[in-house]
């Protein structure tokens, strides 16, 4: 019989799925970087639940899922952060732990704002990051504390707890930098000089 002429060469067997989707290696290291900023984000947001959120600190606590979707924005950028700082701040509001809606948009404009500073005002490093994070931090907790005293939900006594909460999640910020700082330089660096 006859070998069969194929118009089209057929596709390969058992190369896998990689080869079949036409993902350069830069694109993969740049999803493995969103990957695992997610999933920093994630157990700082199980970490915080089930554990930060019982331990006090002159009546204040960490809030690590905000700080580290701040922290991710302004190492990011204003460009790309943004983008992370919108779906992460979503994740933390449905996930539960989010003391309302309001911190979709709280969280998210907080940390472009913070990343547009650190990019027109200050150089690339622990320093800028970290000040521009607290910031950021700050801005947050005194949102949901007037927020609350809008709606009744607090009294105009416990601004030193919100206050004790921004200063004991920024000195938390120092400690998730050097991690989400090697995430970050996966795939390539984005602050171009």
């Amino acid at each position: 019989m006859a070998k069969k002429k194929y118009r089209f060469r057929p596709d390969p067997t058992g190369a896998g799925i990689w080869n079949k989707l036409y993902i350069t290696p830069q694109q993969r290291k740049t999803g493995l970087k969103w990957g695992l900023y997610g999933l920093v984000c994630l157990a700082c947001l199980i970490l915080q639940d089930a554990f930060l959120g019982r331990v006090r600190l002159l009546g204040g606590y960490a809030d690590l899922a905000p700080a580290a979707i701040i922290l991710i924005c302004v190492m990011q950028g204003s460009h790309s952060g943004s983008l992370f700082a919108l779906t992460g701040s979503m994740v933390f509001v449905f996930s539960g732990s989010a003391p309302d809606t309001f911190a979709i948009a709280f969280v998210t404009v907080y940390g472009v704002l913070a990343a547009l500073f650190r990019e027109q005002f200050l150089r690339r490093g622990f320093g800028s990051a970290w000040m521009s994070t607290a910031g950021a931090v700050l801005a947050y907790e005194v949102s949901v504390y007037l927020l609350g005293l809008f709606f009744g939900l607090t009294y105009p006594g416990r601004i030193g707890v919100f206050l004790m909460t921004a200063l004991v999640t920024s000195l938390t910020v120092a400690a998730l930098y050097p991690l989400l700082g090697w995430i970050g330089k996966i795939g390539g660096e984005t602050w171009k000089e």
